[in-house]
């Protein structure tokens, strides 16, 4: 009777912050200027909450508790990307940095996406929904709109005028240069019109030049190799500052023939406002903060300076190709955009988390029905997880070969029951701890096609890869493997 009392004061409490978080939910709507029945509905179930541009969605983290405003100067050399850091290590806020110092008139955006529940909240979908959210976007793909004009040409400045000096481009890592890691990269393909969109690094080179790694098998690397092999420039725009839509989309791994601004469309839930550049016959985000516009000659090469990359090891010092500027366009009161890479885990590890899951989830489900959830984790391109409900003893064996093999270039890839939260890194490896025989459970791929900049590969994007059966034996006793619980744990609460 006493545990009856418990419980029932216990869920008195979950439906008493229920209420409250929902109150709290609808006044964060309203000041967004949503329509009352509109706010109503998407509370209720209905279309999900969706950010028009990235002023909406920082409107929100600071009305969520999310953001922090810094209103003390802070210099783009490490500082600003030191308060990134640290808040990625503990998932903490997003900063807004009011006062730049050097740079009046800007303000910066960092750690936007540097906790997993704002990756979330950028697509308003639950972790256990992120996934299929993302390939139901990449399947039913929704036409664009193009508009006259848009914030992000409230301030024009061409010709002569131009110069990066004014763009508060931050020095994150201790060897970097300056690099601009936030930018959507916009460039159309010569042979099929379609809008390439990436984000790559870019390097400070001068007033108005610009340094892009692009590898070639990406969309804008293979745009440019083309136009190269004309001997021709390639116009390209930088976005700085767009949607989390358009930003998520960018991510996605899909085919070179469909539109981006297409799935960004239908994650947004309604067309995406694009407009033209000044200077080149390239579509932007309308509401971006800033575009930065240009081209790319052919030949035209510099040397790049170290860099912090995704494996949490320096990259860089390539001869790359060179943006030529020949526009900045932005707001009035514009909001820079920066993106911290590095030692796992930043926000370039998981912006590339769901449309890593994406791939991998398509790859795993084309070899099993059984095929529950997928996540990457770790650096969030090396180490993937499978959930998956076997129906014949070496199923997964199956499976990790895809995965192994498959278009994200995995490097290790576990496969665990549908008992297991792939998304708690315990879970996962109690799986492995209590259900994997290294004799006959792990299976090694001596040399695979791998993900680049992996400084143990012996030779570029070449690597052994390993995959783990850590899924219980059909045959075997259902208790020897049985998760131990307690009842009652995850519903009791002392606040």
């Amino acid at each position: 009777m006493a545990w009856l009392v418990c419980q029932c004061t216990v869920q008195h409490t979950d439906r008493h912050q229920q209420r409250s978080q929902q109150r709290s939910a609808v006044a964060r709507l309203e000041s967004l200027n949503l329509p009352a029945a509109e706010t109503v509905d998407r509370l209720n179930g209905g279309a999900s909450l969706f950010w028009k541009d990235m002023r909406q969605f920082l409107a929100f983290l600071e009305q969520k508790g999310d953001l922090v405003t810094i209103k003390k100067p802070v210099s783009t050399d490490f500082e600003v990307a030191a308060y990134i850091r640290k808040s990625s290590d503990v998932e903490g806020p997003c900063f807004v940095f009011d006062d730049i110092a050097g740079y009046p008139g800007w303000r910066v955006a960092g750690a936007m996406y540097a906790a997993p529940r704002r990756i979330l909240d950028g697509l308003s979908v639950s972790i256990e929904e992120a996934t299929r959210h993302y390939l139901k976007a990449i399947q039913n793909p929704m036409s664009w709109q193009v508009v006259e004009t848009g914030a992000c040409k409230e301030i024009i400045v061409t010709g002569d005028d131009v110069s990066l000096s004014d763009v508060p481009i931050v020095r994150h890592s201790e060897k970097d240069g300056k690099y601009i890691t936030a930018g959507v990269q916009v460039a159309r393909d010569p042979d099929t019109g379609v809008h390439g969109l990436g984000m790559h690094r870019m390097e400070l080179f001068g007033e108005r030049r610009l340094g892009l790694w692009a590898p070639g098998e990406r969309r804008i690397g293979r745009a440019r190799v083309k136009q190269e092999e004309r001997g021709q420039r390639l116009e390209i725009a930088v976005v700085i500052g767009p949607d989390p839509c358009t930003t998520l989309a960018s991510c996605a791994r899909v085919p070179h023939d469909q539109e981006k601004y297409e799935i960004a469309s239908a994650l947004l839930g309604e067309p995406l406002k694009l407009v033209r550049c000044e200077t080149i016959d390239v579509l932007v985000p309308a509401d971006a903060e800033c575009i930065i516009e240009g081209y790319i000659e052919p030949n035209d090469r510099s040397s790049e300076s170290p860099f912090g990359e995704f494996p949490g090891c320096y990259g860089g010092r390539m001869e790359v190709p060179v943006m030529t500027v020949t526009a900045i366009t932005h707001r009035r009161d514009p909001i820079y955009q920066t993106v911290l890479t590095g030692f796992p885990v930043t926000e370039d590890h998981l912006l590339n988390w769901i449309p890593m899951n994406a791939v991998i989830y398509e790859d795993a489900k084309r070899i099993s029905p059984g095929v529950i959830d997928v996540t990457v984790r770790g650096n969030y391109v090396y180490d993937t997880v499978i959930k998956m409900r076997k129906r014949h003893e070496t199923e997964p064996w199956n499976v990790m070969s895809a995965v192994l093999a498959g278009n994200a270039q995995a490097k290790y890839c576990v496969v665990v029951d549908e008992d297991v939260n792939i998304y708690d890194d315990r879970e996962v490896n109690w799986a492995v701890s209590t259900r994997v025989q290294p004799a006959t459970d792990v299976h090694i791929f001596p040399v695979m096609v791998g993900a680049p900049l992996d400084p143990s590969a012996p030779l570029i994007r070449q690597t052994s890869k390993m995959g783990m059966d850590a899924t219980k034996p059909l045959s075997a006793d259902p208790l020897r493997y049985e998760k131990v619980l307690v009842p009652g744990a995850d519903e009791v609460t002392w606040e």
